[in-house]
Order: structure tokens, then sequence, then C-alpha cells
């Protein structure tokens, strides 16, 4: 069998996936994982304007709170595949728990400081809590995917996966809007930590080990190159949306990210255990799913941003009043999830991967017409909307990715996956930003320049689609009897 063909599930007892009675805890702590994790982001991002208040922080300063956080996920993300595999996935997975329920402790500890220590210690937490999630949000994946082995049942069990990320990004703005309603702003990362390490107890009680080192190894020129690759790629055009697409500091990170891909790309075709096999990339539908992450999680972060940015620029909203309308968007997704899973079983996913985009699409351009009159309903139809299509697209091209992998490569193919998902992630807040940046400078109104911002997310969301149904419909074909 070629390394790369589809692989049948292990025996029982060949070291194959846990017992049958095991699944529904894996699921249940890679959900409350995925869950401690996004809970602080968008909390995090509503709360800016009060730690500006609070520590008199510049708008590059605050920039840096989430990049701080962004820069260590996309670094150790890969990595944490391949750890997982050699060394245990309940290890790197509690691992990755136990830096971000430090990480933020550290965060908690700056809202006591004066303002002249409080961001550089913010920094540290978020860095350390980044770290913890680079390492966890692949394993989970993995660990879902060693537990269900069928492809079939997978879907189901990732759909619970996804529910627990936008359960996460759903309830942050509010759980963050609610204590800084009446407390300081370093409590807000207090709720996240407890969770992490009770997540760490509960996972070590009941979750069996797994690992797969057959023909994995540690990849040393593989993780530097890459590691250097995407923090080079993500600061550059961090810096170039804050500094100048021809500052120094932007054009010397993308040249040194630039490098480093290629240096990782002809590592990986030489080694014998890559930390990337690019054989994954012949399978179309894990290139499909490639492609679609970055564009998926680059709209859903970058669709947040903005919305967040015009809602408090224009319509003055608190950050409760902000994370209301965003648990709208997110709380719709997480509830479309559970029976989108279900759906997978019946309906190819690459078939609602493909809708998604569509819909999503649909959404961001109907987002054009609203302006500093829209009420609370007509935001609110299309917010939900924009829910249902974000369901549609992160469990989609989550299942996708790690079913068109052999069963013992799952580690590998999440761990890709989620890299390709956080790049587009970690991209969209400096892109759209500057797009924004751009639209005010250049005379237009904060409501235009939301406007053609959404243009740009539309038309990568559009982009997606196109090359998602290509590939469905070329599938469709090839599957006809002749």
């Amino acid at each position: 069998m070629s390394p790369l063909s589809p692989a049948r599930a292990p025996e029982r007892g060949s070291g194959g996936p846990t017992a049958e009675g095991h699944v529904g805890a894996t699921v249940a702590v890679a959900v409350l994982g995925v869950f401690a994790v996004y809970l602080p982001i968008n909390g995090v991002a509503g709360a800016l304007n009060d730690i500006a208040a609070s520590t008199g922080a510049s708008t590059a300063e605050l920039q840096w709170v989430s990049d701080a956080y962004v820069l260590p996920t996309a670094a150790a993300i890969l990595s944490a595949g391949v750890f997982g595999d050699l060394y245990g996935r309940r290890r790197i997975f509690s691992l990755g728990l136990a830096l971000t329920g430090t990480g933020g402790l550290v965060a908690a500890l700056a809202g006591l400081l004066g303002s002249g220590a409080a961001m550089p210690v913010l920094w540290a937490g978020q860095a350390v809590s980044g770290l913890g999630a680079g390492l966890l949000l692949p394993t989970t994946l993995a660990l879902i995917a060693h537990a269900v082995p069928d492809p079939h049942d997978r879907g189901h069990h990732i759909g619970l996966w996804a529910a627990g990320v936008a359960a996460g990004l759903a309830l942050g703005p509010l759980v963050s809007g609610g204590i800084l309603e009446s407390g300081a702003w370093g409590w807000i990362f207090v709720p996240a930590s407890a969770l992490s390490f009770g997540t760490l107890v509960y996972g070590h009680l009941r979750l069996p080990e797994s690992k797969s080192p057959e023909g994995r190894r540690l990849d040393w020129p593989g993780q530097i190159t890459a590691s250097l690759a995407m923090t080079g790629l993500i600061f550059g055009v961090i810096e170039g949306g804050s500094r100048g697409w021809t500052s120094a500091h932007a054009l010397t990170s993308l040249a040194v990210g630039a490098l480093a891909l290629a240096a990782f790309l002809a590592a990986e075709r030489r080694t014998a255990a890559p930390l990337m096999d690019l054989r994954l990339f012949a399978s179309p539908g894990f290139a499909t799913a490639a492609f679609a992450s970055v564009i998926a999680l680059f709209a859903t972060v970058g669709f947040t941003f903005l919305l967040s940015l015009y809602l408090g620029d224009v319509h003055h909203y608190s950050a409760l009043e902000i994370g209301v309308r965003l648990f709208v968007f997110a709380g719709v997704s997480a509830v479309v999830n559970v029976p989108v899973g279900r759906l997978m079983r019946r309906v190819p996913p690459l078939a609602l991967l493909t809708t998604g985009l569509a819909v999503a699409t649909a959404a961001v351009f109907l987002f054009t017409r609203v302006g500093p009159g829209t009420g609370f309903l007509d935001l609110a139809w299309l917010l939900a909307l924009f829910g249902v299509s974000v369901s549609l697209m992160l469990t989609s091209v989550t299942v996708v990715s790690v079913n068109a992998a052999p069963w013992n490569l799952a580690g590998m193919a999440s761990a890709t996956s989620t890299a390709l998902r956080q790049f587009g992630g970690a991209l969209s807040p400096a892109v759209l930003g500057s797009v924004y940046a751009g639209g005010l400078t250049g005379g237009g109104t904060p409501t235009s320049a939301f406007h053609t911002a959404l243009v740009t997310v539309g038309g990568l969301l559009a982009l997606g689609f196109l090359g998602c149904l290509a590939v469905l419909v070329t599938g469709l074909r090839h599957a006809r009897p002749a």
C-alpha cells in the first residue's frame, strides 16, 4: 500500500484506535481544549479599548496583544503534529493546556501592574498561551481522528469539535464584556486559564494515550525552516500593515519568510520522514481543503475584526454591546455545527464546503448594505447567515483534510490543515486593517472603508468557492460510470 493511500482502521489490540468506550471522553476533552483556546481570542479583541485606557498603550502596542499570541501559535503547529505522533498525543495536548493556562495567569497578572510594566508582561503571557495553543490545536484533531478511524463517523465528531471552536468565539466577547462592566481588564484571562487547568486534570484522568511513531522522527531542518517561514511571513504582513509595505521591517521579514519557505520545501522533498509530506497535496481533496482552509479562517477572523472595529467606530458600542452582536454570528455557528457534522454521513464534505463558501460570499457582499442607521434586527439576520456559512466551512474543511490522509498520518494532516488555517487567520487583521486604514486616509468615511474591506473578503471567498466547485464537478464526472 502506498504511504498516502487510504488506510484501513487497525484491528483492536494492534496499537490502533482507542476503545469504543473512550471515544466520548476523547471528543469531550478535545472540545473543551479548543473551547478554552478560543474563548479569550474575541474577548481580548473587545477589551483593547479598556487596556489602552488603563495603560496608555499606543495602537501599535495594542496590535501586539493579538500578534504576540498569533506568532507562537503559527510557529508551533507543524511541530506539534510530529511531537504528538512520537511522544504521545495526550502528553503534547496536556503540555499545550498547561502553557495556555499559565499564559492566561501571566496576562491576568499584567492587569495588576502599572502602565510601564503592564504591556510587556501582557505580551509575554499571550506568547506563552499562543505556544500552548500551537501545541494543542492540531493534537485535538489527531486525537479525534485516532479515536474514530472510520471517515464516515468522523464528521459528526469533528462537527462537535468545530462547535467548541465557535462556542469559544461566541462566548468570549460576552464573558469579557460582562467582566469589564464591573472589573479590571486583567480578569478577562482568568476564565480560560481556569478552564485549561480543569481540562488538563480531566484529560489526564480520562484520555488514553496514543502514538503513531512509524515512519516519523524529528525533522529539525523542516521544523526550524517552517517556524521561520511562518513567523517571517506573518510578521512581514503585520509590519507592512502598520509601517508600510516598503518599510525595511516589512521587506526584510517577508524576504526571510520567503527564503525560509523555499528552504522548507527543499528539505521536505529530501527527508525520509518529513514534517509535512508534500505528497499529501497530490490528493485533490487535501489540496482543495488546504486552499480553502486559508481563505475560510482569513474570512472568519477578518470579518469579526472588521465588524468589531466598525461597530465601535461608527455605532460607538461598548465591548459588551459588540459581544452581544458577535454572539449572534458565532452562536448560530456553534449550534449549526452539530447537524452539519451529522449531515456529512449523507452529503460529501467537499459539497458542504463548496456550499459554505458560496453562502459566506453572499453574506459578506450583503453586509455592504450595512450603514450607520442599520438596526439590531437587520444586522442579526445577516450575522446569522454568516454564522451558518462558517459552520459549513470550518467543519467540512477539517473533515476533508483529515479524511484525505491515511489513518496513520492523521497527526500530519491535522497539523498541516491547522497551520494553514492559522496562517490565514493571522494574516487577515493586518491585511484588512491596512485596507480599512487606507480607505480612511484616502478620504473615505468609516462606512465606505468598511465596505471596501468587505469586498476584499468577499472576493477571496468567491475565489475559494470557484476552486472547490471545479474540484467537486471534476470528481463527480470521474465518478460516473463509463
